[in-house]
């Protein structure tokens, strides 16, 4: 087995000046890149601001976007309740009955989307709240298609009663500091 001997020097790499521009220029131009691609794909807040993407910082991020968009469909949820109260006594009862069981049932199938939501721990007040906005939307629902079925003025005062303990709820829930823009 040939051994090197022990004095063998070093051998030198070379760089020109030129290659050492060229180089320069690519890792500039790579950076310009990357900060542009960076502001240009990098999440914002309700101001417009970049968030830190933490794990945590965007699990809570992404549910405070779906508590909003269930707000959204709770206020769906609301005028179809309030024109079923207000409008229950007129056309076809038929049509009447299919609307408010649908609309019983978007109660329901709310109700059920918020109980199974994935909700990051620091976050467990806000669902509370939004869980009880769905619960709350049930009660009116339920009697509004109860007063479609047995039309007397005990029923329609439950559901407006209802109704009204269900936007309570929503407006408390609406001023939660949670999902006020900052």
């Amino acid at each position: 087995m040939a051994s090197m001997p022990n004095n063998v020097p070093p051998q030198e790499i070379r760089i020109s000046e030129d290659m050492l521009q060229k180089i320069g220029l690519i890792l500039l131009g790579l950076s310009v890149i990357f900060v542009f691609l960076g502001v240009l794909v990098s999440p914002r807040d309700d101001q417009e601001k970049p968030i830190l993407l933490m794990p945590d910082v965007k699990a809570v991020q992404d549910y405070r976007h779906t508590a909003r968009a269930w707000i959204e469909e709770f206020s769906d949820l609301d005028r179809d309740i309030d024109r079923m109260i207000r409008t229950g006594s007129q056309g076809d009862i038929f049509t009447q009955s299919h609307t408010a069981q649908d609309t019983l049932q978007h109660a329901v199938d709310m109700a059920q989307q918020v109980d199974r939501a994935n909700v990051p721990q620091i976050a467990m007040g806000l669902h509370d709240e939004v869980l009880s906005t769905a619960i709350a939307y049930l009660e009116p629902a339920r009697s509004a298609l109860q007063w479609i079925s047995a039309p007397d003025q005990k029923n329609h005062d439950l559901a407006v009663q209802y109704l009204e303990t269900a936007r309570q709820t929503m407006d408390k829930l609406e001023a939660n500091e949670w999902l006020i823009a900052r």
